[in-house]
């Protein structure tokens, strides 16, 4: 993308649902990417355009800002988010493709983010399933690392909560499943272990959390293999948890005294709750993003003045030493060194004003009244 005209700067942004493009430079052309886009993929010029929208300047700080802390995700509030935009952030530095103004504002966003999820509850609540079901076993058992969970099914709800659970350090995993082909494949992605459903009854004692999700139309959990369970686990409590419609766990299992069954009702009543909490959130973490964002325009307008000052000064020290050279050979013809010192003060007076003065003529020939004004202000109010 480097190699696109204009641009110096730039970084890619993916996530499960998102690929951003990000770029710097002085004449960096929003059109010239897009192409960029179609010649990476070698696709036909235009066929993603339907598909892409564009952000500049202030709008696209303020776009990474929220995607970066979450209120730009399909999960509002998501927390792997900035993971994955610290993980493209860190990949830019490895190939060099940043330099001081994305770096700065990759590092912003990442700033404002842990400022958004400190200051409001924006990712304090549940509001999927499979976090409203981890947030439960939590209020049961505290921390899971040291329990063991019994999956039964091998569909995405299940794979899901698996990878909440050992996201947070489950200690083991069984999956129960009519198609050990299938259920062999998610095992392979958490190191957990495979059964069949003809085993489930002998299972259920060595497991604190049972998850099930399947297809099937009879329950495959009953109150008498809980029961039985209950009795060698010496009536340890049990988290049973069933996301299926219709039921998979008898809802007699209730009736137990140390099993705390939910159904997907349960949770996505939590869920719901959760996402109403985060949604009055969202207002508070505006009001931090919008704040965060005039401060990014804050440093990049001083970091511009900089570069300016930096280019102005360069242009001056060139200039003086043109002048001191010609200055050191008329000292060496035998010129007075009064002479000299007059000639070049007033040539470098007349070098360092010639291209300001071009450019008030102009602006007063086209009667541009505020660059005369920003003139006035700029080289005049320290001298009056």
């Amino acid at each position: 993308m480097q190699a696109v005209p204009g641009v110096r700067e730039c970084a890619i942004v993916s996530t499960c649902n998102r690929t951003e493009l990000y770029a710097s430079g002085d004449r960096a052309s929003i059109p010239a990417l897009i192409e960029w886009v179609h010649q990476w993929h070698q696709a036909e010029p235009g066929s993603f355009r339907e598909y892409l929208f564009t952000l500049e300047h202030r709008l696209a700080v303020l776009h990474l800002l929220k995607v970066t802390s979450g209120m730009d995700s399909m999960v509002l509030g998501e927390p792997q988010v900035v993971g994955q935009v610290k993980q493209a952030w860190q990949s830019a530095q490895q190939y060099n493709t940043l330099g001081t103004i994305l770096d700065r504002l990759f590092q912003h966003s990442f700033q404002t983010s842990k400022i958004v999820r400190t200051e409001t509850g924006i990712g304090h609540n549940p509001v999927t399933l499979p976090f409203a079901a981890l947030k439960l076993a939590h209020q049961i058992f505290g921390q899971v690392d040291k329990l063991s969970a019994l999956m039964i099914g091998a569909g995405e709800m299940i794979e899901d909560c698996a990878r909440h659970f050992v996201g947070q350090g489950l200690k083991s995993m069984t999956i129960a499943n009519r198609s050990p082909k299938r259920a062999e494949a998610l095992a392979a992605q958490f190191n957990a272990s495979v059964i069949g459903l003809d085993q489930l009854e002998a299972e259920l004692p060595r497991h604190d959390l049972v998850v099930a999700c399947t297809a099937s139309t009879v329950p495959l959990v009953r109150a008498d293999m809980i029961g039985k369970a209950l009795k060698q686990r010496r009536n340890r409590p049990m988290f049973v948890l069933d996301l299926s419609v219709p039921r998979n766990v008898e809802p007699a299992v209730k009736d137990f005294d140390d099993v705390y069954l939910y159904t997907v009702d349960d949770l996505r009543e939590i869920a719901e709750h959760g996402y109403r909490q985060r949604t009055r959130a969202l207002e508070e973490a505006n009001r931090i993003v919008d704040g965060q964002a005039e401060a990014f325009d804050r440093w990049l307008n001083l970091h511009a003045a900089g570069e300016t000052l930096k280019a102005l000064r360069s242009r001056a020290f060139v200039e003086r030493d043109k002048l001191l050279d010609q200055a050191q050979r008329e000292l060496a013809a035998g010129r007075s060194p009064e002479d000299v010192l007059a000639r070049f003060g007033h040539r470098l007076t007349n070098r360092l004003l010639h291209a300001p003065s071009m450019q008030l003529r102009k602006a007063a020939e086209i009667t541009d009244e505020e660059l005369m004004a920003a003139a006035r202000k700029l080289l005049l109010d320290d001298l009056t």
